[in-house]
């Protein structure tokens, strides 16, 4: 899949239309939206302030949208602002159904994107970690962990098919609640899903704007290269940072502090990835053909999405 930067801009237009569609661009969406295009040059000297305050005119920039792929990866991506954190509402579902008619959205890709929501929208089980007290032992196991985490997350945030990106997306986000509540057992906490994710929304912002925006800027050539899957292992890595030091503080950090705490680990974890660039690409030479057929595999109807979560959980 590819976009030229015209359609991609369009496109981040149309995602950003659709989250404005009750009224007001949440904080959350906000932080996430900066976030992600820092390490993106936007062309024709666009900034995230004037899109934001830009009337955004939804049917000229559906009909910059000349691609198939383009067309189809700018629907998923206005599925994922709609669905991704649990409610579509109805002023969301009626602007997303005028963009599925307007770009021609054939049903049986519309039922594939309800499909991977639904089978995805549960984390990992988490492992079943004793604590440690001692905090060297403790610091060496977390380590390791985070290290785990950000590798598997980097396969799989190096997926190159348009649909099935989404459901990879959004396994990537399932490894890394997992790796939360693993942390926060070595810490003698234990979290429940609802309490990893507002701790990741705490230091990430919307997980439906980053699915969103990612789905759109990592097929962009020149772009993709810094949102894909070294993006996959600093994010995974800075949270994995985060959460230990949550964990520590007894869980008495604030959002901000977290926000805060955050920026900080991703540059942590941009260093860590040039220093695990052999390992990083020893795990993607060891899983990506795997993870590769199984999108294939998906796409084409040849296994249910419960089989392809199956399979991918045993990578991580």
């Amino acid at each position: 899949m590819s976009m030229t930067e015209q359609e991609a801009l369009a496109s981040l237009k149309v995602i950003l239309h659709v989250a404005k569609a009750d009224g007001v661009i949440q904080p959350e969406e906000r932080t996430a939206l900066e976030d992600l295009l820092t390490v993106v040059k936007l062309p024709d000297g666009a900034t995230l302030d004037g899109l934001l305050k830009e009337e955004i005119k939804l049917d000229d920039e559906l009909a910059k949208l000349n691609s198939a792929d383009a067309k189809n990866g700018t629907f998923q991506s206005a599925y994922s602002m709609a669905h991704a954190d649990g409610t579509c509402t109805s002023k969301e579902q009626v602007v997303l159904d005028h963009i599925r008619g307007r770009l021609g959205i054939s049903e049986e890709s519309y039922s594939l994107a309800g499909r991977l929501f639904g089978e995805f929208k549960d984390t990992f089980t988490p492992n079943n970690i004793v604590p440690i007290h001692d905090p060297e032992r403790r610091r060496t196991e977390v380590n390791a962990d985070i290290l785990k985490y950000s590798l598997i997350a980097t396969v799989l945030g190096a997926n190159p098919l348009p649909i099935v990106s989404i459901g990879t997306d959004l396994l990537v986000i399932g490894v890394q609640l997992k790796m939360i509540r693993d942390v926060g057992q070595y810490w003698n906490h234990k979290v429940d899903r609802e309490a990893a994710k507002s701790l990741m929304l705490g230091a990430l912002g919307s997980t439906a704007a980053r699915l969103a925006i990612t789905n759109v800027v990592k097929f962009v050539p020149g772009w993709g290269s810094l949102v894909g899957a070294g993006a996959s292992f600093v994010t995974t890595w800075g949270l994995g940072r985060v959460a230990d030091q949550y964990f520590a503080s007894g869980g008495k950090l604030t959002s901000a502090e977290l926000r805060s705490a955050f920026k900080n680990a991703k540059k942590e974890g941009e260093q860590a990835y040039k220093e695990h660039k052999g390992e990083v690409e020893a795990a993607q030479k060891k899983h990506a053909a795997k993870v590769q057929e199984l999108n294939a595999q998906l796409k084409a109807g040849q296994i249910t999405e419960a089989e392809y979560q199956r399979q991918l959980d045993q990578l991580a």
